[in-house]
């Protein structure tokens, strides 16, 4: 049965997004190989979830999270990409704007 903190979480991921009140943001990119659990990771770490079946990510998945650190606010944007070769040649004209 889902708590009412359950059913809060998306909310607070879109207010999460949206906000502009921080005092540092991190963009962290993701890059690996397919089916490795880079999907998984990023699920676990941003919205502490955890589904043992994930479909492959075609594209980019992304996330929002706002830590606290020494009395900072710190805003991460977390990017997850898959790519089929290490070739960052492939990544130049999807990365921008990033």
């Amino acid at each position: 049965m889902a708590s009412v903190s359950d059913a809060r979480q998306p909310q607070q991921a879109q207010k999460d997004a949206a906000d502009q009140n921080f005092d540092y943001m991190f963009k962290l990119l993701i890059i690996g190989d397919s089916s490795v659990g880079k999907t998984s990771f990023l699920f676990r770490y941003a919205d502490d979830s955890f589904t043992p079946a994930f479909v492959s990510t075609v594209g980019i998945d992304f996330k929002v999270k706002t830590v606290f650190r020494n009395n900072k606010r710190i805003k991460l944007q977390i990017w997850c990409h898959m790519v089929q070769s290490m070739d960052t040649g492939q990544m130049e004209g999807g990365m921008e704007g990033m």
